[in-house]
Order: C-alpha cells, then sequence, then structure tokens
C-alpha cells in the first residue's frame, strides 16, 4: 500500500488528477475525428489513457504528500500536542517560506517569547529574594521591596498574556484574557482593544470596565478619527493626561466622562497594524510615562497573541472554506449534513438538498481563460448566498458544481428556492456571460427532500440524479426527485 493513500488532502488531490488526466485523454480521443485526423485505437487509447491516470494519481498524490499534506498534520500534530501538553522549549522543524511554513515560524518565534519572559520571570524572583535578604536590616526594604514587586507583577502580567497565546486559538478568547488580565492590574477605569479589519477599520472586539459594554462594542473608527485614529494612522502611542481639555477626546462617542487621563497605544505586529489599546484612568490615578512604556510592552505582547490566533483562524478557515469563493468545502459540506440529517429527525422537520452545476462552464473557461472562469465562479457564488437563509449551508464541492443544505423546507419549498438561485444567476452580468448559449451564465438544479432511512450519501445521490434530468432536458432549469418514494426524478418549474 502506497503511505500517501490513507491521507485525505493527498488522495483526494490524486483522484482528481487521475480523473482529469482521463477526461483529458477521452476528449482528445473524441475530438480527434472533428479535427480531420483519425481517432487513436482503443486499446491503445485505453492503455494510454490507463497508464497516464495512474502515473498522475500517483505523483500528484506524492506530490501534494510531500509539499502541502505532511507539512500541515505535522503543524495540527504539534499545536494538539502543545495543547494538551505545553512545553515551551519545543519547537517545530523550518517548513519553508509559504503560508504555512510562515505559521510555524511564527508559533516557534511565540514560543521563544515564552520562554525568555519565564526566564526573565524567575531570574527576577530570585533579585526580590537576594534584595530582600541584603537590605532585612536596612530602612530602605519597604521601598525596595514594593519596587521589584510591582515589577514582578508587571512581568506576570506579560507572561499570562502569552500564556493565554499558547493555550488559546480563538481571537475572541485572546481578548477576552488581555483585558481580564490588563484592566485590574492597572487600575484602570475603562480599556477597550480595537482590531484592525480588512477595509482598514478598527472596530472594538473587547472591553473592561464599561457601565454597559453593548454600547460600545462593535463601534468603529477610521484612521484619523479623534485621539485613537491619529494612532491608527501613526506609529507612536500617545498620553493624554487631563482629557477634559483636550477637544479631540470622543469620549467613547459620549459613554464615559470626560475627566482623567487617556492613553492610545498601537498594537503591530512588525510593519502589520493589528490594532490599538484604548484605555482610561481617573483624576486621582493618572497615567505615568513610566506606565506608558509598560502598556507598549504589553502591545507588543498582545502583538503575538493576537497574530497567533488570527494565524489558527486562517489555517482553519482553510481547511473547511473553498480559498477561491469562500464558501464551505467538500469538507464542511460532509461533516454538517450528517448533523442536519439527525436534528431534522430528532425534531421532526423536513429538510431538503440542491445540487447544482453551472452550464456550460467548460466553454466559458475555454472561450475566455481560467482567470475570467474564476471570476464567473466567485460571482455565481456570491448569487447563492445572497439568495438564501443565514441558517442555510452553500458548498462549492467541485470545479463548477455547488451544494445547497435547505434545513426545515421541504422539496416544494426547496424547488422555490431553487428557481429563485436560477433566475437570480441569469439575471447577472457575469463575467464571460454573454457569450454563453443563452446568452448568460446560466446554472441547472437538482432537488431532494430527505426520506426515511436516508443517509448523506443517498439524499446527495437523488439530488444528482435529478441534477441529470435538469441537464438532459434542456439545462436552466429545475428538477425535483419528486416523492421519496417515487423511482426516479420528475422535472419540475421549467423555464
Amino acid at each position: 500500500m502506497i503511505p500517501w493513500i490513507e491521507r485525505r488532502v493527498a488522495r483526494r488531490a490524486a483522484v482528481i488528477a487521475m480523473a482529469s488526466t482521463a477526461l483529458g485523454c477521452t476528449g482528445l480521443q473524441l475530438l480527434l475525428p472533428a479535427l480531420g485526423r483519425a481517432p487513436i485505437p482503443w486499446g491503445a487509447w485505453a492503455a494510454v489513457t490507463v497508464a497516464g491516470a495512474l502515473a498522475s494519481f500517483v505523483l500528484t498524490g506524492w506530490l501534494v504528500d510531500l509539499t502541502l499534506a505532511r507539512r500541515l498534520r505535522s503543524l495540527v500534530t504539534f499545536l494538539e500536542r502543545q495543547a494538551k501538553e505545553p512545553d515551551h522549549l519545543r519547537r517545530l522543524h523550518p517548513m519553508g517560506d509559504d503560508e504555512v511554513g510562515r505559521a510555524a515560524h511564527a508559533l516557534n518565534e511565540l514560543l521563544a517569547s515564552v520562554t525568555t519572559v519565564r526566564v526573565s520571570l524567575i531570574d527576577q524572583k530570585m533579585e526580590l529574594a537576594q534584595t530582600q535578604e541584603e537590605l532585612r536590616l536596612k530602612d530602605a526594604l519597604a521601598s525596595k521591596s514594593g519596587e521589584l514587586d510591582a515589577r514582578l507583577r508587571e512581568r506576570a502580567l506579560l507572561f499570562d498574556i502569552l500564556r493565554a497565546a499558547t493555550t488559546a486559538t480563538v481571537l475572541s478568547e485572546v481578548l477576552g484574557t488581555i483585558v481580564e488580565r490588563l484592566g485590574p492590574a492597572l487600575r484602570l477605569r475603562e480599556l477597550a482593544i480595537l482590531i484592525c479589519e480588512a477595509d482598514d477599520r478598527f472596530v472594538i472586539r473587547a472591553t473592561h470596565g464599561f457601565a454597559d459594554p453593548a454600547t460600545v462594542l462593535g463601534r468603529e473608527i477610521r484612521p484619523g478619527e479623534g485621539i485613537a485614529g491619529e494612532v491608527a494612522h501613526g506609529r507612536e502611542p500617545v498620553l493624554v493626561r487631563d482629557v477634559s481639555i483636550e477637544p479631540s477626546y470622543l469620549a467613547f462617542w459620549g459613554e464615559v466622562e470626560r475627566e482623567g487621563s487617556f492613553a492610545a497605544v498601537p498594537i503591530r505586529h512588525g510593519d502589520q497594524r493589528l490594532g490599538i489599546l484604548v484605555l482610561t484612568r481617573p483624576p486621582d490615578d493618572p497615567l505615568n510615562e513610566y506606565e506608558m512604556k509598560l502598556l507598549t510592552a504589553v502591545a507588543d505582547t498582545a502583538a503575538l497573541a493576537i497574530r497567533h490566533a488570527q494565524l489558527f483562524e486562517e489555517l482553519r478557515d482553510l481547511s473547511t472554506h473553498d480559498e477561491l469563493t469562500g464558501l464551505a468545502n467538500r469538507r464542511l459540506l460532509q461533516a454538517r449534513l450528517p448533523l442536519e440529517i439527525e436534528r431534522a429527525r430528532r425534531a421532526g422537520t423536513p429538510l431538503s438538498l440542491l445540487v447544482i452545476d453551472i452550464d456550460h462552464f467548460k466553454q466559458l473557461n475555454d472561450r475566455h481563460g481560467h482567470a475570467t472562469g474564476d471570476a464567473a465562479l466567485r460571482e455565481v457564488a456570491r448569487a447563492l448566498e445572497h439568495g438564501v437563509r443565514r441558517v442555510d449551508t452553500v458548498a462549492r464541492v467541485g470545479g463548477e458544481e455547488f451544494v445547497v443544505l435547505l434545513p426545515q423546507n421541504d422539496a416544494a419549498s426547496a424547488a422555490h428556492v431553487a428557481d429563485k438561485l436560477r433566475r437570480n444567476v441569469a439575471a447577472r452580468k457575469t463575467p464571460g456571460g454573454e457569450g454563453q448559449p443563452e446568452g448568460a451564465l446560466t446554472i441547472s438544479v437538482g432537488v431532494a427532500q430527505l426520506a426515511p432511512g436516508d443517509d448523506a450519501p443517498s439524499l446527495l445521490a437523488r439530488a444528482d440524479a435529478a441534477l441529470y434530468l435538469a441537464k438532459d432536458v434542456g439545462r436552466n432549469r429545475v428538477a425535483v426527485y419528486g416523492d421519496p418514494a417515487a423511482s426516479g426524478p420528475v422535472e419540475h418549474v421549467p423555464t
């Protein structure tokens, strides 16, 4: 047995390569007569096709396993082991300079920072013990001990944030840990963390000390708006000792008192802007320059924690979502479909499935190229997403094939949804669509409702059979498998 056969990523890539090779050989054999060439003898064609398909299967599976699957498996195994048995001296071996390699490198840097902070903490404890012994009989013992205790608490705070980064992989949990540790430790009145979104907005994602957090959570600023907006646009932290005389202070859109001191500290990872720490202290306990230096160190430590969580979420999304369209992929659909089937049976509610295929998509690709084909796929994906509910699942499961999961929909209502999607796609100005046979890009849809005794494969098979009927009777239409007890699909909602 070839070792990588049991690895799903490599096996799927190998099967796709083998099928593509076989389809390519078949298409060439069928095209030769049209080109005025004699077809290859079927015996020789079969031998070449089988040999080519097997070679593609073995070579592609081996290459995918060698270049991607093994590294992903090593990274996931390392993270799972680190979560169960934390060891800050354990490191990942170099994995190259692509996204996987950079994630492994960032994780190693994070673990190295944790180790450094732990050593610093141990050194600080030893320094405190030695100093207390030397100053036991001196008047300066109290002030010196207090200073060392404060520094020890500061380093313990940094260590807590780093420890959260190695154990938490969800960004909201990391942000919650930071505000929970930082607020009480620095006696802050209010504290908020703003995270930089893709469109250069900074959105409040975690808070501490607000009377009603809901009034500020989700609020956003843009570079240049207020004091925090100035920090978002620049690189340096800002300290305002008395906000009552500072006209640019927004007071969190009027949700807090205009008194006391205020600071905004950028959170950066290299040249990448990740977010901003914004915080206040009451008038009788103002922020000072020494605390600003500590807040800068906290922001640097928080940047490692935030970037680690973001990288983990990006890796998780890559494994469950289609990279081109952003839709759920086959893996996520295969995980979600059995759960929806079980939920429907337990609640006694209907469940329907749509299998969708883009009509004449190969012609569009051949005529306009793969870049236009990719743009058309993204446009179809958006049309499908906008035409269903939030509780529905839209997945891309093949080159131009999609599946839509419709909980609480019987076959009749699912057919209406399918026809709405069909009309939506046909009405859109899809790249390359004007050159299609009907003057626009169209889809065919097969519909099936969950029947007693159905499992995920049988439900998919019946929807797929309905799709073939829609194709056979002319495309750009919807076909429903019909009554679950019927022997085959019946056309529904013809154009």
